[in-house]
């Protein structure tokens, strides 16, 4: 599937991300020169009720965008869960715990200050996509960003009625397994995105 990226950036003005590619903009400017990817527009600010966590962009938002269709594996994972979740992409929104792009020689793991930058975007975030009622953290540094964030806004999340579940990457080292094992936690994923689909009421495609 060839996806036109410049079709999807005359749409990021609509009211379904305009905010949150408002976001997006307002953290590049804070930090000058850097790269904040925009949020692919298949996504819906209003309809929004899970948010997908994963901890910092990976090489396939080189497209520009944090989006399913992506060029990695980790894309391609999101893809499969919601094929096999039916769950219809407005309804969840990708996010990451340090939204801009990192230099590709740091390590993976986010240091402290890393995930103290993030935790204003990430509030900021949830304000726009007001409507959450699960945040799915991918991987154990998008765990640990939010037992943080609890900390810094006092439960913010649990007094919100947000139910938080803790999954695996969906790329790298998570996924460095037997095909089998493989199988197992897509499988465990999939579980996942059902549970926070029920909670949150959403019908199955």
């Amino acid at each position: 599937m060839t996806i036109d990226w410049d079709e999807k950036k005359a749409l990021l003005q609509e009211p379904n991300i305009a905010k949150v590619t408002q976001l997006c903009d307002e953290l590049m400017e804070k930090k000058p020169g850097s790269v904040v990817p925009y949020i692919d527009p298949v996504h819906d600010e209003d309809e929004c009720r899970i948010v997908s966590l994963q901890v910092s962009p990976g090489k396939g938002t080189e497209s520009g965008f944090v989006s399913h269709y992506n060029d990695d594996e980790a894309a391609r994972r999101a893809t499969q869960i919601y094929e096999l979740a039916e769950l219809d992409p407005r309804y969840v929104m990708p996010w990451h715990a340090y939204p801009w792009v990192r230099d590709a020689d740091m390590p993976s793991a986010l240091n402290v200050q890393e995930k103290t930058d993030g935790l204003r975007p990430f509030r900021q975030f949830l304000k726009i996509n007001s409507r959450v009622s699960a945040v799915i953290a991918h991987g154990t540094d998008a765990s640990t960003f939010l037992t943080l964030f609890e900390k810094t806004y006092h439960q913010s999340l649990k007094n919100s009625g947000i139910k938080v579940y803790k999954a695996t990457a969906l790329g790298g080292r998570a996924f460095a397994v037997s095909e089998a094992k493989q199988e197992e936690l897509l499988a465990k994923n999939v579980d996942i995105y059902k549970d926070a689909m029920q909670r949150a009421g959403i019908q199955h495609l």
